[in-house]
């Protein structure tokens, strides 16, 4: 069985604004040691306190690193006609679709399975499938938002994933568990890696509040939340209810303004993006915290982050569990 896993850390919101990479080749169903580089993002990029947060990344720490676009010539041939498999492959490949057309690369056809959508399929039972959460569960050695230690970790689990499911290849994995393959074509147009048995529209995730959890003390509490782009895991609908749930107000639809808390920023088509890098109102609420206006921007993955398990987090949206 031969692919490679690949993550990605970003220095704020923004796709294109890769910090670190982290890619693990597989040869004969064996895993080697991760490849680990800091990337230098371009001038317009600050690093964000919420990332920095995250993966302990700093401007400082990324000063004397390349660029993408310089990196990319020693970053291709180990992804070139190879499978390429990441946990939450949205995520991570929507960065690199991103970084191809900020850094004005060519970018080439590449094929890649994402390994939340198959740990979904292959351990339904399980109550969380995040990347942590299943490391620990599988005694898998992780150091969290380290892109190296990520990208092992998930090319770990898709060796589990075909060992569970008596599975030799990725590809007869994926059709086992009716997981699609996904597809970066020349250009800006792509295909995802999702199960269709699993579809979002189809599927409602329920916020579950443990007994004796105060609910004021969670980060959404009295709190606007507005939405941008198409989040990975729920539709606007679903998300609005668990806002709902936690005591928060969900906006749907609508204009950025001063009166909005949280802007949840989801995947923008990167057709639309042409000559511009995001949404209108991923700008204007730039715009608004320049002005000294505390409006907090996370990602979809993050919003899961929060609403996955709201008994581990405080009402500054830091996790306690170790």
């Amino acid at each position: 069985m031969d692919f490679v896993a690949i993550d990605f850390e970003t220095a704020n919101q923004q796709r294109d604004s890769a910090c670190a990479v982290g890619i693990t080749q597989v040869r004969n169903g064996i895993a080697g040691d991760p490849i680990f580089h800091l990337i230098r993002p371009l001038a317009h990029h600050e690093f964000s306190p919420r990332n920095i947060g995250i993966h302990g990344i700093t401007a400082v720490d990324v000063a004397d690193a390349p660029t993408f676009g310089e990196l990319w010539p020693e970053i291709l041939p180990l992804l070139e006609n190879q499978l390429i498999v990441a946990h939450n492959a949205s995520f991570d490949m929507s960065v690199l679709r991103h970084s191809f057309f900020t850094s004005e690369i060519s970018a080439p056809q590449l094929s890649y399975l994402c390994t939340l959508n198959i740990a979904r399929r292959v351990w339904p039972a399980l109550p969380r499938h995040k990347l942590n959460f299943l490391a620990k569960r599988f005694n898998l050695q992780l150091d969290h938002h380290h892109a190296g230690s990520d990208s092992l970790a998930a090319a770990e689990l898709l060796l589990l994933a075909a060992k569970e499911t008596n599975n030799e290849c990725p590809f007869k994995l994926a059709k086992s568990v009716n997981v699609s393959v996904g597809k970066i074509y020349s250009g800006s147009s792509w295909e995802p890696s999702s199960a269709p048995n699993l579809n979002k529209k189809d599927q409602i995730f329920e916020v579950v509040i443990p007994d004796g959890y105060d609910i004021t003390k969670h980060p959404f509490h009295n709190k606007t939340i507005l939405f941008t782009g198409q989040l990975d895991s729920f539709t606007r609908a679903n998300a609005g209810q668990i806002v709902e749930k936690l005591g928060g107000k969900p906006k749907i639809k609508g204009k950025m303004s001063k009166n909005v808390h949280y802007l949840v920023t989801g995947e923008q088509d990167l057709s639309k993006l042409w000559g511009k890098t995001e949404s209108s109102k991923l700008r204007k609420a730039r715009e608004l915290r320049e002005q000294g206006i505390d409006v907090q921007i996370i990602s979809g993955e993050e919003f899961e982050e929060l609403v996955c398990s709201p008994s581990d987090i405080t009402e500054e949206g830091e996790s306690n569990a170790s």
